[in-house]
C-alpha cells in the first residue's frame, strides 16, 4: 500500500542526500571561489537529511537506503564536471540549479499529501524548505 506521506518524504530524502553527496565531493575539489558556499550549504543539507530519516523512521519506514541509491550517480557527475571544467566560480550555476531543483521537490512533496493528516511532516518540510531558501538568498546576495 502506498503512503503519500512516506513517498513524499522518500523523494525529498533522496534528493537531499543527492545534493549533500555532491557537495561533499565538491568540497574536496572546489576552488577558493566556490568552497565557502559549498561549506555553508553542506551542514544544512546534512541536518535536513538526518531529520528526514528520523521522520521516516518514526513513520515506520527507514530512509537509510535513500542515501545509497543516489551516491554513485552524483559523485560521478561532480567528478566528471571536475575533470572537464574544474570546480570554480563557473560551478555556481550548477549549485544554483541543484538548489532550485531541490526546492521544487520540497514543494511537490508538500503538495503530495494532506497536511491535515500529518501536520508534523508538513511542519518539517515547510521548515526545511524555508531554512534552505533563506540560506540560498543570503548566498545569492553576496
Amino acid at each position: 500500500m502506498d503512503d503519500p506521506t512516506i513517498d513524499a518524504l522518500h523523494g525529498v530524502h533522496i534528493a537531499t542526500n543527492d545534493v549533500l553527496t555532491g557537495y561533499k565531493t565538491m568540497l574536496e575539489r572546489a576552488g577558493p571561489e566556490i568552497q565557502p558556499i559549498i561549506a555553508e550549504l553542506t551542514p544544512i543539507h546534512g541536518k535536513h537529511a538526518a531529520a528526514l530519516e528520523a521522520r521516516l523512521s518514526a513513520l515506520g519506514d527507514g530512509g537509510k537506503l535513500d542515501s545509497a541509491l543516489c551516491r554513485t550517480t552524483n559523485t560521478g557527475a561532480v567528478t566528471m564536471r571536475d575533470w572537464i571544467a574544474g570546480l570554480d566560480e563557473g560551478s555556481l550555476d550548477a549549485v544554483e540549479r541543484g538548489e532550485s531543483a531541490l526546492q521544487g521537490i520540497y514543494k511537490d512533496a508538500r503538495d503530495d499529501f494532506s497536511a491535515a493528516n500529518d501536520p508534523e511532516t508538513a511542519t518539517l518540510l515547510d521548515r526545511q524548505y524555508h531554512e534552505a531558501s533563506q540560506k540560498i538568498e543570503t548566498l545569492a546576495a553576496r
